[in-house]
């Protein structure tokens, strides 16, 4: 069966390509691999969290439990907007922005993907020449197609 990657770093930006995906899905009878995008920083600050948590409780929470917190807000997201409709599996990236077109890519490969949704910002080819772009190095790096919802 096909299978389609959808890359989720912001949900309250990226619902709208969790949407185009799931058409897309249903359509062409395609599973879904969502992958929840986040920095070394935000899976810092979710540990932190659950650290404190922890300590008011007694309790401890390990690093599957701060993988869940990091994607818990695309999870969500996912089950509502794909539901039964699309069968999917969700991924956890943990990685320096610049490091996350690289880890997109490998897990399109590895998991036969022929079509990547991602988000880009709108950004000047001055600011990309300088900084880089996930979307541009996804969009050169992967060999399938690639679906673009400017943001």
């Amino acid at each position: 069966m096909p299978r389609a990657l959808v890359a989720i770093d912001r949900i309250d930006r990226d619902r709208n390509l969790l949407e185009r995906a799931r058409t897309f899905a249903v359509g062409g009878g395609t599973d879904l691999v969502v992958v929840a995008l986040a920095t070394p920083d935000e899976y810092e600050e979710v540990e932190r969290t659950l650290d404190a948590i922890g300590r008011a409780e007694h309790t401890s929470y390990d690093e599957d439990a701060v993988l869940d917190g990091v994607s818990g807000e695309v999870e969500d997201a996912a089950s509502e907007v794909l539901g039964s409709a699309v069968d999917y599996e969700l991924r956890t990236v943990v990685a320096e922005a610049n490091e996350q077109a690289a880890e997109i890519v490998d897990i399109a490969e590895q998991t036969d993907c022929d079509h990547v949704f991602l988000s880009g910002p709108r950004r000047s080819p001055t600011k990309k020449a300088l900084f880089g772009d996930r979307t541009q190095r996804v969009i050169l790096d992967f060999e399938g197609y690639v679906t673009v919802a400017m943001s």
